[in-house]
């Protein structure tokens, strides 16, 4: 894949991307341990861990109408300052109620910021490297995942969480920063294709689309398994099964984010080449398998293994689902596609924590494990009726 005539506006914003998810993921891969901490049992540590998605569900379409009405720059600014907010509310907490709260807060920024920017991104490239446009943002943003991820155990147990909150909150300054004070974002309205807001007949086309209806039904799956198995079941299982430290857990997810990160820089460029669904179906079956081998970890290495090979097969869903939302409609309609696919991204989030601890309590640690797999590979039937829908003469806007 070639970089060049990426621009510095597509590299820019990769670093606000890199740096916004590393103030996101230096806490978040123990926060079911924290919320355990402040006193939060049973299926209120999935209300926890949820409460960050549930305001997302109802914003990531909206905000593709922000977008197209006042350009890209107002939505990602608003975005990265509640984003701010709530890592300036996150010191406070001592209830989890509070943290509940205060996620649910932290949550209303991330759809102005990130769904703008893939927005921006689909729209910056033509078809032929759209695919891996997008696959290197998402790498170079998970990038953050792998260091914040790998380094939160160690954080908290060197700083505490308070400690741990406070650099969240200076790393997300820095993003914002980085994102106001260049000339070019600010200077530049940067409209949708057609400069036009869409309307809610627009949105209404995109959710009857054929396509999006099957990256909606297997990115909800995904990300039932991802928040609600990885992010809040796994920790708890390799601390209390497998005896795990909380440095030794948040190296466990950076091994994760490791094997997402190679998923990005490789399977969207395979996916230009070879088309959009065979690489999807690769991630959800070979993702349902590995899955169901998780349970059966003996130790951090065995454990750490297992997840970053599921970071790769898992990454190929998350570059083929912006990229086949977005194909699959007219270009002035790409944000509500890509936001239509973010909900159903949030809406697994948000349902999975508070489903699978509620399984873990009914069941057992493992119960889970098998659910979460389960609905991986039912999606993969609808997704092989996956229409291939690359427009070569698409015109990426500069």
């Amino acid at each position: 894949m070639s970089q060049k005539g990426y621009g510095l506006a597509y590299y820019l914003l990769c670093a606000i991307a890199f740096l916004t998810m590393l103030s996101i993921m230096l806490v978040n891969p123990i926060l079911s341990l924290f919320a355990r901490d402040i006193g939060a049992t049973g299926v209120w540590i999935g209300y926890a861990v949820s409460g960050y998605w549930i305001t997302r569900v109802f914003l990531e379409i909206p905000s593709s109408y922000f977008s197209s009405r006042f350009g890209y720059f107002k939505p990602m600014v608003l975005g990265l300052l509640v984003t701010v907010a709530g890592n300036v509310l996150m010191l406070f907490v001592k209830h989890p109620l509070h943290l509940v709260l205060i996620r649910a807060l932290n949550g209303l920024g991330a759809p102005f910021f990130f769904a703008v920017a893939m927005t921006f991104v689909v729209n910056l490239f033509d078809a032929e490297r759209r695919g891996a446009a997008m696959g290197v943002f998402q790498g170079v943003e998970f990038v953050g995942q792998i260091i914040g991820s790998s380094g939160s155990g160690h954080l908290v147990e060197t700083l505490g969480w308070k400690g741990g909150f406070t650099v969240c909150l200076a790393i997300s300054l820095v993003a914002l920063l980085l994102l106001v004070l260049p000339p070019f974002f600010r200077d530049s309205p940067h409209q949708s294709p057609s400069g036009k807001p869409i309307r809610p007949s627009d949105i209404l086309r995109v959710l009857r689309n054929p396509n999006i209806v099957i990256i909606a039904g297997v990115t909800l799956a995904e990300f039932i398994m991802t928040t609600g198995l990885i992010m809040t079941v796994v920790p708890i299982f390799a601390n209390d099964e497998l005896g795990l430290s909380l440095s030794q857990i948040g190296y466990v997810m950076g091994a994760r984010s490791l094997g997402f990160v190679v998923a990005m820089f490789t399977l969207g460029s395979l996916s230009d080449r070879v088309g959009r669904k065979p690489v999807l179906l690769f991630g959800i079956v070979c993702t349902s398998i590995l899955v169901l081998t998780m349970n059966l970890a003996t130790g951090f290495t065995h454990l750490a293994a297992i997840i970053a090979v599921i970071g790769f097969t898992s990454g190929a869903i998350w570059i083929i689902g912006p990229v086949v939302s977005a194909e699959s409609v007219d270009p002035e309609l790409r944000g509500a596609a890509i936001g239509a696919y973010r909900t159903f991204f949030d809406m697994g989030s948000f349902i999975g924590p508070i489903t699978m601890t509620f399984i873990m309590s009914a069941k057992n640690l493992k119960t889970p494990f098998y659910v979460a797999a389960g609905l991986m590979l039912l999606s993969a039937i609808p997704a092989t009726r996956l229409k291939e829908t690359k427009r070569t003469g698409d015109t990426p806007i500069h």
